[in-house]
């Protein structure tokens, strides 16, 4: 895709989003839902995000997937929360803080409904600027989560400065979990770490045996296809 088309489908917003559901594990219900940008541009959405980076962009295609996102008014879902991923240089933009506050006035969107889902996958974050913002954002009402945990000791360290609302395991950590001693006992030691300073949220659970498991591990909220795979709105009311 050209640079010019890029920036068009990011102005015209012509990507759409799909829902995946979150279960807590004790009620068995949708405890929230993280939003999964999809473009008819890009069979693969992180390429689409990597070719924003590329052409400085990025915040751009960011703030416009959040605001789609927030206009899907998931309201009538009922009481739940909204899961958006966000990357750190988008956090640390110095435009954020203002178009995050049009998008609420725009939306009319509660900001305690939504949890912001901080992508990692960025080298050379300022990790002091960021937790500056993150502050901000929790005096305002809205809620953090921190992704990919449990990949190495710097990704638990980086999590125990910012403590998060929400940590979410990796999805590697739920793949033959019923089987994995070595992952069992990984899950175990990170939940010990952070010793119930934030929830938890393991990703990516695909059978019924690894289900049980992270729920014997006590592992509160649960995510992956064998739960609900991405869905259209239209298809949770």
């Amino acid at each position: 895709m050209s640079a010019q088309s890029l920036h068009e489908t990011i102005i015209n917003m012509d990507f759409h989003h799909v829902l995946q559901p979150i279960i807590n594990t004790s009620t068995n219900k949708v405890y929230g839902y993280e939003a999964l940008l999809r473009s008819r541009h890009y069979r693969n959405p992180e390429l689409f995000f990597k070719h924003a980076r590329e052409q400085n962009v990025l915040f751009e295609l960011d703030m416009m997937s959040i605001y789609k996102a927030c206009k899907m008014n998931l309201t009538v879902l009922g009481d739940v929360y909204l899961f958006l991923n966000i990357y750190p240089s988008t956090l640390n933009h110095p435009a954020f803080i203002n178009s995050l506050e049009e998008i609420t006035r725009k939306t009319n969107v509660k900001a305690n409904s939504i949890v912001f889902e901080i992508n990692e996958a960025e080298k050379g974050t300022d990790f002091s600027a960021l937790n500056q913002v993150l502050e901000r954002l929790k005096q305002q009402g809205f809620l953090i989560a921190f992704d990919d945990i449990g990949k190495g000791e710097a990704t638990i360290a980086t999590v125990q400065k910012i403590i998060p609302n929400f940590a979410k395991f990796d999805r590697y950590y739920a793949d033959k979990l019923f089987t994995s001693i070595r992952k069992q006992n990984h899950i175990k030691k990170v939940i010990h770490l952070l010793d119930g300073t934030m929830e938890i949220v393991l990703e990516g659970l695909e059978t019924e045996e690894d289900l049980l498991t992270a729920k014997l591990l006590g592992v509160p909220y649960v995510q992956g296809f064998y739960l609900g795979k991405p869905q259209p709105l239209e298809f949770y009311k």
